[in-house]
């Protein structure tokens, strides 16, 4: 037999512990232990009842005794002509001498000034006492009487103890906890299934749907199960969009990078096979070339951005550090200028004007990622601008004491339901625009990872045909070198 049917075989014969049984099982424990419990209390109280009676029956006859006997001058032919059927009558002198006992000869028998009932008439005139037997546990009850003339007389009666009443209550006990058990079994089986019946309601898929029907105790675990399903179905969402958005990235970054690798391999193809023998046509073909190597470094560039910042967005601080840069003071002012002198070619190719309206701001952060971030947003707004167009670039420090970066242009705008699209990795708002004015369609996907990596805020104010407005805010808390921005 193989060792994984031995596992099999031991784990199909593994006895789980069942709830249903258990509380079956406490419920008729439960049951039996009060049938028992009821039966042992019942015969001691039984037993003190009889007790109880055997002393009042013992009062009664020694009234009854010592007024006769002391009426008269011959206790001793009163004693042994009077009948008192199971009870014991013994007749003790002052001095503890036995003058007569119904049961035994007086003279064989022991002194009796020192037994308790007869001890206790003679110094305070009535007595009694109990005193157990160690055999069957039976009871012998005394009640003495002193007399006028000194001496005391005294009843001796003999009772079943506990042990005798429980004996001769075993057949009626014995059914009572027959019938007990049945009772018990029964109750307990309904009650042990209307215990379960709430547990084996619940609904795991839907467990809110069973608050109104579960117990108060199930509640905490039903609503934490609810919210680990939802969480779960969260995890599964995001799951589901992470796999759409691979595959998407996979077909746009495969189609982004073939174009220009096509046009490349055409181009030198036509050089080197000698098609193109004019040297001004070899120049054009190498101007092209070179474009098109320009694009696709530009693409590589962009998604190596954008991996460096899913690192950095992941914890990876070693990756974040090495790759992007260390965090310092960064002066915005300045970086407008620079990016300003950078797209100022592009911006009169494409007919529009490019200004900065810059005041003192300073962050702590990135340099290269807010260099992208404000390249990004601006040469965006310049690709999709209209002829005469104009896109200004400005900085400072807001109403709230927070730095602020601002792209504003007059271009074709965004409509509503595409404002948070944007962001995303190679969508474009125009394809058509995108292809003719280049771009990777990463740029705006770099502005939102970088702006997450300083903690900042984007906020977007667009119309279409009217222009859009991009700020990006930056925390509070880095506004102390904003002096430096002077």
């Amino acid at each position: 037999m193989s060792a994984a049917q031995k596992g099999g075989r031991l784990t199909t014969t593994v006895t789980r512990r069942s709830l249903s049984r258990r509380v079956f099982g406490t419920i008729f424990s439960v049951a039996m232990l009060v049938v028992v419990v009821f039966s042992l209390v019942g015969t001691a109280y039984v037993q003190g009842q009889l007790v109880r009676l055997a002393h009042d029956e013992l009062e009664n006859q020694i009234d009854f005794i010592t007024a006769t006997l002391n009426c008269t001058s011959d206790d001793t032919f009163i004693l042994h002509n009077l009948s008192q059927q199971n009870t014991r009558i013994t007749l003790i002198d002052s001095d503890g001498t036995v003058l007569y006992d119904t049961e035994a000869d007086a003279d064989g028998m022991v002194n009796h000034l020192s037994r308790p009932a007869g001890a206790q008439a003679l110094e305070t005139g009535r007595g009694s006492s109990e005193r157990a037997s160690s055999t069957l546990g039976e009871v012998m009850l005394y009640e003495a009487v002193r007399l006028d003339d000194g001496t005391v007389v005294r009843l001796a009666q003999e009772q079943a103890g506990y042990l005798s009443i429980l004996a001769s209550m075993l057949l009626p006990l014995a059914g009572l906890c027959v019938l007990g058990a049945v009772v018990s079994a029964l109750a307990a089986r309904r009650e042990a299934r209307a215990i379960i019946e709430p547990l084996l309601d619940v609904d795991l898929d839907h467990p809110v749907r069973n608050v109104e029907n579960a117990y108060s105790e199930m509640i905490p675990m039903l609503e934490r199960i609810e919210t680990q399903r939802q969480e779960l179905k969260r995890q599964v969402r995001v799951l589901a969009d992470n796999d759409r958005m691979r595959r998407e990235f996979t077909a746009n970054i495969t189609h982004e990078l073939k174009t220009p690798l096509t046009a490349i391999s055409g181009y030198a193809e036509l050089i080197a096979s000698g098609m193109v023998s004019d040297e001004a046509d070899q120049r054009e073909f190498a101007r092209r070339i070179h474009r098109e190597a320009g694009r696709l470094t530009s693409l590589v560039n962009d998604i190596l951005t954008l991996s460096s910042l899913d690192e950095a967005e992941r914890g990876d601080a070693q990756i974040s550090e090495s790759v992007l840069g260390s965090r310092e003071p960064v002066d915005l002012p300045r970086t407008l200028d620079t990016v300003y002198h950078r797209l100022e070619t592009l911006a009169d190719t494409n007919n529009v004007t490019l200004s900065v309206r810059p005041k003192p701001a300073i962050v702590t952060g990135v340099p290269r990622l807010i260099d992208e971030l404000v390249y990004n947003l601006a040469s965006n707004a310049i690709r999709y601008n209209k002829p005469n167009g104009q896109v200004i670039m400005s900085c400072g420090i807001d109403d709230d004491d927070a730095p602020f970066i601002c792209v504003k242009d007059t271009g074709i705008g965004i409509s509503p339901e595409e404002q948070d699209k944007v962001f995303e990795r190679f969508y474009r708002v125009d394809k058509s625009r995108s292809k003719a004015r280049g771009g990777t369609g990463l740029g705006l996907a770099i502005v939102k990872h970088a702006a997450v990596f300083h903690d900042a805020q984007i906020h977007v104010e667009s119309e279409l045909g009217q222009g859009t407005t991009i700020t990006v805010r930056f925390p509070k808390e880095q506004t102390d070198f904003a002096g430096l921005g002077a």
